[in-house]
């Protein structure tokens, strides 16, 4: 697009005004007044910041925010690495399926994978009832509410950011470098340790820094599967807004876990090229390119293992949950002795149920329309943007993804309750799109980097209007990628939790945030019912937008 005339330029450019400014007005603003509330405090204005270090319970939540951040990302490197290298080292048909294995937890609600690991790992879960059956302990392991239950829930949940760049970047060597290095008589650990991972290190570094950056906001896992030593700021922010009322305190937490994420999505935009952090996929060129397997020797056939056992952690909680919401018994066990319909027909029939279910489908319709919109838009305009202003529109347009999610609740809150938004759908919808329009715009862009831009010359020259362009020539080249925007802002909405926590009410709550309230009070059958049809229809949404982009492609 960038063969268009000036004035078209200008008028192209004005499709990203309405994103940007509607994420000045609902993004910006609210965090931002959010950290300047940090400065309000009566004592003074840093004095907030000297009682979160001078409170050891304030001192120790901000420790444990970054110490488990920066282990669940170490972690997730990890685990990543032999996924990728698997996903990368098999025929394209057993890597699509592979990749299906990844996407899928990726893309199921983070709340129902914390669910099943809570299932799985509790006192009497099925971890430790397999362990005892088989003697090899003889009294249950504590699991969850302690830094192991935390790690695990958070890498799971985390890893994915890894393991898709990684993939790329494996699938992206070149072969005849590794048979040169291997020819010249290399040893594996030579050539993984001086070509495949200076090589890899990019993709590796820009997946650490997703992981790391979401991590420091990270809310559901820690509170239900951490103990009182493991209380992040996010909890922490959570604490003094809703028990407290100290909004100085909430804001210096916020400022500093805000400030992070900053330094880190700038750092690793610089190191990540021009792609970005957030850069589109694989060439078609890398991508096609043969199995990056040096050798099947013994080492290789045991990275291979390891990538499959990991591969089977991160689908585990999704085979675990749905056998167990059949189970007759009215307490959670696997394999269930007796099948049963009973918690479906609870769950049908409750109005509890249906009334949430109601409203995360009202909130997503609001969320799906304003984000597909605008996101798309934005995409669309961006290209007529150049040097700094582009930059700084770019980084805003992305930061959602990014910034912590309680953050943005708790100022949300503060703006919306003198508004009285917080008791119906507008309130939440609004928030929602500030989270999906990220996912439409990267959707959108991608669909981009793959149309010609002289199509639109040749229609201008042919005699076609702006609007008959737009109908005929650019939406039908987009389409795929604004479906998929559309899908992905979707299952965003309904997926989310921390927001709905704070801009709804009994009588406006999401089906997340009513599986939240259970699982913090006692997991039964029903909740196992829930996760398993948000799973299924995760499952069904994100097998539309595949079956769309092949009939497209």
């Amino acid at each position: 697009m960038k063969a268009q005339r000036p004035k078209e330029n200008r008028r192209l450019a004005l499709a990203t005004a309405p994103l940007v400014l509607f994420l000045l007005l609902f993004f910006a603003y609210p965090v931002a007044r959010l950290c300047v509330l940090s400065f309000a405090d009566p004592e003074g204005p840093l004095a907030s910041y000297a009682r979160l270090l001078s409170v050891p319970a304030y001192r120790a939540g901000l420790v444990a925010t970054f110490g488990i951040s920066s282990l669940v990302t170490i972690l997730s490197v990890l685990c990543a690495y032999p996924v990728a290298y698997l996903m990368a080292s098999v025929r394209p048909r057993l890597a699509a399926l592979l990749g299906l294995c990844v996407l899928l937890p990726f893309w199921t609600s983070s709340l129902v994978r914390t669910t099943a690991w809570i299932i799985l790992l509790q006192r009497y879960g099925v971890i430790n009832s397999l362990l005892l059956h088989a003697g090899l302990i003889r009294s249950p392991i504590s699991f969850i509410y302690n830094l192991s239950g935390v790690l695990i829930g958070m890498t799971h949940v985390l890893m994915p950011f890894v393991v898709l760049p990684l993939y790329g970047a494996f699938r992206g060597l070149d072969r005849s470098q590794l048979d040169a290095a291997e020819g010249l008589g290399g040893s594996w650990f030579k050539i993984i340790g001086r070509l495949v991972l200076p090589l890899t290190s990019r993709a590796a570094c820009s997946g650490a820094a997703i992981v790391f950056m979401s991590a420091l906001g990270y809310y559901v896992t820690p509170a239900l599967m951490g103990g009182a030593r493991e209380t992040m700021a996010a909890q922490l922010i959570a604490f003094n807004v809703e028990d407290q009322l100290d909004w100085p305190m909430a804001g210096a937490f916020s400022s500093i876990i805000v400030a992070a994420s900053v330094m880190i999505f700038a750092c690793a935009q610089r190191l990540s090229g021009p792609g970005g952090l957030f850069g589109g996929p694989v060439k078609a060129t890398q991508a096609t390119r043969s199995n990056v397997v040096i050798r099947r020797s013994p080492l290789d056939w045991g990275v291979a293992a390891c990538g499959a056992a990991l591969l089977f952690f991160l689908i585990l909680p999704l085979l675990i949950i749905a056998p167990m919401s059949f189970g007759a018994s009215p307490f959670m066990s696997f394999p269930p002795e007796h099948l049963t319909w009973r918690w479906y027909h609870q769950v049908f029939t409750r109005p509890q149920w249906r009334a949430a279910l109601w409203n995360s489908l009202q909130i997503g319709m609001i969320a799906v329309t304003g984000a597909t919109i605008l996101g798309s838009l934005a995409a669309v305009g961006l290209d007529a943007l150049h040097g700094r202003v582009r930059t700084a529109a770019e980084m805003l347009i992305i930061m959602p993804m990014i910034a912590p999610a309680i953050a943005l609740a708790i100022g949300l809150y503060y703006e919306f309750a003198p508004l009285h938004l917080l008791s119906g759908h507008w309130g939440l919808g609004l928030g929602h799109i500030v989270l999906a329009s990220p996912f439409v715009f990267i959707a959108v862009r991608s669909a981009l980097q793959r149309f010609d831009p002289t199509l639109l010359d040749a229609a201008t020259g042919l005699g076609a209007g702006p609007l008959r362009i737009t109908y005929r020539v650019l939406l039908p080249a987009i389409a795929p990628g604004v479906a998929a925007g559309a899908i992905f802002a979707f299952v965003t909405s309904f997926d989310d939790v921390v927001l709905a926590l704070f801009l709804t009410d009994v009588r406006s709550r999401t089906l997340p945030r009513l599986i939240y309230e259970n699982v913090s009070q006692d997991i039964n059958p029903t909740v196992a019912v829930v996760s398993t049809l948000v799973a299924l229809a995760t499952l069904l949404v994100l097998s539309i937008n595949l079956l769309l982009t092949k009939s497209k492609s």
